[in-house]
């Protein structure tokens, strides 16, 4: 039995081998950027390794995989545009009767670095018993090398199909501006709730029961205004003490990446953005990038989704922090895995505290043009013991 499980494991690792070879010697010659499926099919190679290596009792067929229909979608482009979205339709049956295990879909990114690639958290893919009929919906972003679809089925046996994007074409247009946005930690206040892309970004409890899929973020009391993604809602007691009263009742929690104030986000820096070209620019050196110039802050895979509490009462408070828009895994996992793709930033101006403790922020946010939250709800989950709404 193990004879045809280690002659197809020693076949695929030839072939990881050999594309390892040639990948180092295309960074010897400078060409990473002309050959980013080399990554991803590295990866895809690796995740197969793996599997097979896991499985040593099990006797793998010579038709170890049944192929992946994703229609008339090509295995590779040659160019997107940012903000595009690719559609993907799926459909596959398994041979094995006892049907599908799981399948998902991950995202794979090297904006960090042409040497750093980032795998985005598993995102289910529906099943119907032998099994998968459905299209997904894949935002196109900076940095993307391209999609891996995997199937498995009840025997350990798993289906792969790869999606190669060898160039994102940044865009171009004008930043999303919004100016002097007022929100308030007081329920009463009907402004606790942000969405940035909404025609109204701010509004309540009652309104936000209604557009739960489109939050980015709450302000919560917490010995000062601090915006919290909805995902984060159980990060500990005090955070669930604290969100609880803005999310009772709701059954969809967005994730939405939320840093701390950073001091090289200055007013001169916030300003100076006026496309989206410049706030990409800013992410990659100012943030992103190596020091002296930048603070290498790895915003693509950074777990964070909790911002500062801005107690400091005043005016011209000008303190800046970066909203993003991705992927997480449930916080009821084990393994945390995060792939951020899509960034704002934040500068919060005044905090006024009322008598009654609660807390006011005005702020202003540059942001991508295209509706980042539409795009981003595939890591949405909902209430979970022991912390229920």
């Amino acid at each position: 039995m193990k004879r045809t499980h280690d002659l197809l494991l020693t076949q695929v690792n030839n072939y990881l081998a050999s594309c390892i070879e040639c990948l180092n010697v295309k960074i010897k010659n400078n060409e990473m950027k002309r050959n980013k499926s080399i990554l991803l099919n590295i990866f895809c190679l690796v995740c197969i390794s793996l599997i097979y290596t896991s499985c040593g009792e099990y006797e793998v067929p010579v038709e170890y995989m049944t192929p992946i229909d994703i229609g008339g979608v090509p295995e590779a482009y040659a160019s997107l545009n940012e903000n595009e979205i690719i559609q993907i339709p799926i459909k596959f049956t398994t041979p094995c009767d006892s049907g599908l295990m799981s399948a998902n879909y991950q995202v794979v990114n090297n904006r960090v670095s042409n040497t750093s690639v980032v795998s985005g958290p598993k995102i289910s893919i529906p099943i119907n018993g032998k099994s998968v009929n459905t299209t997904i919906n894949v935002p196109v972003r900076c940095g993307m090398m391209g999609v891996v679809i995997s199937i498995y089925d009840k025997t350990g046996k798993m289906s792969c199909k790869t999606i190669n994007v060898k160039k994102v074409v940044p865009s171009n247009e004008n930043v999303k501006t919004l100016t002097d946005v007022v929100m308030s930690t007081d329920p009463a206040d009907n402004q606790c709730f942000f969405s940035l892309y909404e025609t109204n970004p701010v509004f309540g409890v009652a309104t936000g029961l209604t557009k739960q899929d489109r939050i980015d973020f709450i302000l919560a009391n917490m010995s000062g205004a601090k915006p919290i993604s909805c995902h984060a809602y159980s990060a500990s007691s005090s955070y669930y003490s604290a969100a609880k009263p803005y999310l009772l009742g709701f059954t969809t929690l967005t994730y939405s990446f939320i840093s701390s104030s950073k001091s090289y986000i200055t007013k001169e820096a916030f300003d100076a953005i006026v496309k989206e070209a410049d706030l990409k620019k800013f992410l990659d050196s100012t943030v992103i990038g190596p020091a002296p110039v930048g603070a290498k802050y790895n915003l693509i895979n950074a777990d964070r989704r909790v911002g500062d509490a801005f107690s400091a009462v005043g005016t011209n408070i000008n303190k800046g922090f970066i909203i993003g828009w991705g992927y997480h895994t449930s916080p009821v996992v084990t393994t945390t895995s995060v792939l951020n793709e899509s960034f704002a930033l934040v500068m919060v101006k005044t905090v006024t505290k009322k008598t009654n403790g609660h807390y006011i922020i005005t702020f202003d946010v540059k942001a991508p043009v295209a509706d980042q939250r539409a795009s981003y709800n595939a890591s949405s989950i909902v209430p979970y013991d022991p912390y229920p709404l």
